[in-house]
């Protein structure tokens, strides 16, 4: 690498570490150039002068005299065969991966998600309109999907036995409520000995209604199984706030699980209660069953950024 380049690498990097320390109020680890592997420096995000448990993996580019394409894109040349190993390289790795363009006279910065580079390229895409300032902390962090959390939650093993209403020979709607009606007939204690938690009708109105697309209404059955032990494992004091825009009742909150399935892969439960004041004593209703991380990948990423 020429002198020119090492200081055009140099100034790219100091943009984006000063925006990180800056704007984004967050730590960055450069890496030395022998070590890169692809990745520049590491990034991590933090809250309150907290680490969150995101990182995310930056690649810095600089290049002088590059102008936006007719798409409004900065087009970056890497070649072939160097940038289909960095690709591969990008997508093994836990949490974001972008690549940061850098113009070493205006010092503005522009960013892509490095994970959702096309295969096959020579070049990489960056758009004009995503720069990489202060405003880009919210749109990059969700990147990093929901895995820093979920590894916080308490497990749920769940068994065999939870499920029987899947194998009777009933259809499954009715299996279901019965079901549901055994957990208002036989009490259900937050935390094994806290407050009840009552099951309604209004709740089984809630799952099956008909806005609700049919797969999903599927799924609440299935996971009907796992309320009672989600419950029972979870302390009012671990219960936490829910937010549901299509909800404008009393206030909602969730106990969260982490549950291993018996006959699929592990995913987070939310099981959603209203938290009522009757009579002066708190009152807890089921409201639904869950899973928040539906149509995500397996870091809790929503879907791709359009590059």
């Amino acid at each position: 690498m020429s002198l020119k380049s090492q200081r055009l690498g140099q100034i790219g990097v100091n943009v984006v570490e000063r925006i990180i320390l800056r704007d984004w109020q967050a730590r960055w680890q450069a890496l030395d150039s022998h070590n890169d592997d692809g990745v520049d420096g590491l990034i991590f995000l933090e809250s309150n002068g907290e680490a969150t448990g995101q990182v995310i993996y930056a690649q810095v580019k600089t290049y002088s005299d590059m102008e936006p394409n007719r798409a409004g894109a900065f087009t970056l040349p890497i070649g072939t065969e160097r940038l289909t190993k960095a690709i591969a390289r990008w997508r093994r790795l836990i949490g974001a991966a972008i690549v940061i363009y850098v113009d070493p006279i205006s010092l503005h910065a522009f960013w892509a998600d490095a994970k959702y580079v096309p295969p096959g390229q020579s070049q990489i895409s960056i758009p004009s309109n995503q720069k990489f300032d202060r405003t880009a902390r919210a749109v990059i962090s969700h990147l990093c999907g929901t895995l820093y959390r979920d590894l916080l939650v308490p497990r749920l093993v769940a068994e065999p036995g939870h499920f029987t209403h899947l194998t009777s020979d009933e259809y499954i709607k009715v299996a279901a409520h019965k079901l549901y009606h055994s957990l208002e007939s036989n009490p259900v204690m937050l935390g094994s000995l806290g407050p009840r938690v009552h099951f309604p009708r209004e709740g089984w109105r809630h799952i099956i209604r008909r806005e609700r697309p049919k797969l999903t209404r599927y799924q609440s059955f299935v996971l009907l199984g796992v309320v009672r032990p989600i419950l029972e494992l979870t302390h009012e004091w671990d219960l936490r706030d829910a937010r549901i825009s299509s909800y404008r009742g009393n206030r909602l909150v969730a106990a969260r699980c982490a549950v291993s399935f018996p006959f699929r892969q592990t995913g987070i439960v939310n099981v959603v209660l209203r938290k009522r004041h009757a009579k002066g004593d708190l009152d807890y209703q089921f409201h639904t069953v869950y899973e928040p991380r539906r149509r995500r990948d397996v870091l809790g990423v929503r879907e791709p950024l359009s590059q």
